[in-house]
């Protein structure tokens, strides 16, 4: 048998491949990797099945429905580095067992694993070929086009738990290279699925799902202003609505017209999050964050007036994050108070992450990494407290959180009165 566990199957088909899900990611849309990697199997002749994990808190009980299924291999979706012991506890009780997804980096050493993109990788571990590209440390390669790659199947999903948003791609990779992420590193180049397929897609997926509603997990919707303006006016022109979300970067003034923002908002999109990262120009300029302040009126205000919800991005600690850089991010929230029941904020500390250009290319500025990095101007306790009172500020000012916030900041209390306890899992 092809896992460790007891227990009787309830299904008769064997499977190629069980994917799962690891607890601990956001419950409100389910995870896209795995349903996209079972569309594309599927139309290669694999057999797949999808366990939401992520809807499991225990993991033994996700072993025992795991157990319920006859299967070949067992992969395990590893969204972010907060899940790497998770899925290793979960991986240790099965015997073929092969992780994969984005919290793959270049440490993972366990068992079989695949990094970068999983659609033909996957594909050609399950047919014995362990020499292609991506496959336990052999440098990966990126798919050329994938307009050709099928919408994602999420009728597993939908069969174990509800959801009021399914998740879609529209682009791999980035524009940018910003100093703090590792996308350029795991998605050198960037590609977009045309607009007008992505248009369509967003549709089959609404059809099938009998979800009328679409999260993107692209780095950014708008990374490509020919796909983006194709996919808004597709939108547009369809009487049925679909309401959608995504990440979107603000760029400078004269590449998006007051029609771009009318056809934005006649697409059915509701809400956009924005990583502006800091108030500060000259931190934004380090960061490789292209636009300006005025940049950032001018889609603010043009996004707000035509009511669409704004989730703005901060972290405060960035290496050359002054006490003036950090009051200047504090300003740029009271500035945008006026509007705050139209707009949510989403803080975060700086982390020094591998594979990173803050970590090639300007290693000179800190000792350590991860969260404990340091230098002559921050440190955990000194980021900790520019936290709070940045949260507090905001707080303060009316501005909306994510559901998860409050429960982060008492563990930043906590921490800062008990500097022995060790915080995981919060960062």
């Amino acid at each position: 048998r092809p896992h460790t566990h007891s227990g009787l199957f309830t299904s008769r088909m064997k499977y190629d491949i069980l994917i799962t899900s690891v607890p601990k990611m956001d419950k409100d849309k389910p995870a896209p990797g795995p349903a996209y990697l079972k569309s594309f199997l599927e139309s290669k002749g694999k057999r797949v099945k999808i366990i939401d994990g992520n809807q499991i808190e225990d993991l033994n009980k996700l072993a025992i429905i795991i157990d319920q299924y006859e299967f070949d291999w067992l992969g395990i979706s590893v969204f972010s580095y907060l899940q790497h012991d998770a899925a290793l506890e979960l991986g240790s009780q099965f015997d073929r067992v092969v992780y994969g997804g984005p919290g793959i980096n270049r440490d993972w050493t366990e068992g079989n694993y695949i990094r970068g993109e999983g659609e033909y990788a996957l594909l050609e571990f399950l047919n014995g070929n362990m020499n292609y590209p991506g496959i336990n440390g052999i440098p990966h390669i990126q798919i050329d086009d994938i307009n050709n790659l099928p919408a994602p199947d999420y009728s597993d999903y939908l069969e174990q738990h509800t959801y009021n948003s399914m998740v879609l791609s529209g682009s791999r990779g980035c524009v940018r290279d910003c100093t703090f992420c590792d996308v350029a590193n795991l998605w050198p180049k960037f590609r977009f699925v045309d607009g007008q397929k992505l248009a369509d897609m967003m549709h089959e997926v609404a059809k099938k799902s009998g979800v009328d509603a679409i999260s993107f997990s692209d780095s950014l919707v708008n990374g490509s202003m020919k796909q983006f303006r194709a996919l808004c006016q597709a939108l547009a022109d369809n009487p049925k609505k679909i309401l959608w979300n995504g990440q979107f970067i603000a760029r400078k003034e004269n590449t998006f017209s007051p029609q771009d923002f009318d056809n934005l908002a006649n697409s059915g999109c509701v809400s956009l999050t924005i990583g502006i990262e800091s108030g500060s120009e000259t931190v934004r300029h380090h960061m490789r964050k292209k636009f300006s302040n005025e940049d950032i009126d001018w889609f603010l205000s043009n996004l707000i007036s035509r009511n669409i919800h704004v989730k703005i991005l901060l972290f405060v600690g960035y290496p050359t994050e002054t006490v003036e850089d950090f009051a200047q991010t504090k300003a740029l929230l009271t500035k945008y108070s006026q509007h705050a029941e139209k707009l949510s904020v989403s803080m975060d500390i700086m982390r020094i992450e591998h594979d990173t250009p803050i970590e090639y290319d300007h290693g000179d500025l800190y000792e350590g990494d991860g969260q404990n990095w340091y230098n002559k101007i921050s440190n955990y306790e000194t980021r900790l407290q520019r936290y709070l009172e940045l949260f507090d500020h905001a707080k303060a000012l009316g501005f909306n959180f994510p559901y998860h916030a409050e429960n982060k900041r008492q563990r930043f209390v906590e921490y800062l009165k008990n500097k022995d306890t060790v915080i995981t899992g919060v960062i």
